[in-house]
């Protein structure tokens, strides 16, 4: 079960549904179990972010609709037909917390120490794209580097959450690209500058294409990496190499701050990112939550 934000023809943006390999109109499987069970009980739901906000994102939940609706028709005609037009999965989320060095080897190919405890920078929602995306270059930044990453989305308000419960927090998972114009990332760390410009220039967080609920990746630690340009492999690692795992980063980021429904984390980047070029496609590849994929253009 996979979930992500579509257009429709109409240029409406809906919830889609991956089942069994299948993709389905989940607003429209919605309104029909709204009508199933009461109107006045259940409140219109086409965007995702309100979806996570409302508590219901979660497997038993999904499943229960799905399961509802089922019994009393078929889903064929609610198949999605042709090509998709994605949307990010989740269209405001109210911050994007980003870690920096969580890998190793990553903090090696920049000769950083690793760090005591967890490097956290911001990242602006202005800066998510799709699925299919375009990442624009921008003019006199010097050099731009892709990093792949398992991000998770947090399903409920908490702060000072403690470790044993952090996994009651989460959502679910997606793939992020923290596109970074590394060169002027270097500049403002030299001049002990903070790096949020550097991170979240428009198009700099392709996110997507879904979102696999919490119950259905029973170990997140546990998941290959992949980040290909144009086919050829540029990353590839396992988040069981993460210096500091989901449960400290979330209660270590909800010491310092609220975490709200649907805000994204970005659990950091392995080692071998490198420079995007105009032309480029990249690909970044988690499973079982898929594949984000963006072509790469020069302002």
């Amino acid at each position: 079960m996979k979930l992500f934000s579509f257009k429709t023809k109409e240029q409406m943006v809906h919830i889609g549904i991956e089942l069994d390999g299948l993709k389905y109109d989940f607003t429209r499987i919605w309104d029909m179990f709204k009508d199933i069970q009461g109107k006045h009980r259940f409140p219109d739901l086409y965007f995702m972010q309100v979806m996570v906000e409302l508590g219901l994102f979660n497997y038993d939940d999904i499943n229960e609709v799905i399961s509802t609706v089922r019994k009393l028709r078929s889903l064929d005609d609610l198949k999605i037909q042709g090509q998709i037009q994605f949307d990010v999965p989740v269209a405001r989320p109210q911050k994007i917390i980003c870690l920096g060095r969580n890998y190793q080897k990553h903090a090696a190919e920049f000769n950083k120490p690793v760090p005591k405890e967890p490097i956290i920078f911001a990242k602006m929602t202005s800066s998510l794209i799709p699925q299919e995306g375009t990442i624009i270059l921008p003019r006199n930044v010097g050099r731009v580097d892709h990093e792949g990453e398992l991000a998770l989305v947090i399903s409920k308000t908490g702060k000072n959450i403690a470790e044993s419960k952090a996994y009651e927090y989460v959502a679910g998972y997606t793939i992020m690209n923290d596109v970074t114009a590394r060169a002027m990332q270097i500049q403002d760390i030299e001049n002990k500058m903070p790096w949020t410009r550097t991170k979240s220039f428009d198009t700099f967080g392709p996110i997507g294409p879904a979102i696999v609920p919490t119950k259905l990746i029973s170990n997140p630690h546990q998941l290959d990496i992949t980040v290909k340009v144009n086919g050829e492999t540029r990353q590839h690692a396992n988040t069981s190499q993460m210096i500091f795992k989901i449960p400290e980063l979330i209660q270590y980021i909800s010491r310092h701050m609220t975490l709200s429904p649907g805000d994204i984390i970005a659990t950091g980047t392995p080692e071998g990112v490198s420079e995007l070029h105009s032309g480029d496609v990249v690909t970044v590849v988690i499973d079982p939550i898929g594949m984000l994929e963006n072509n790469v253009v020069a302002e």
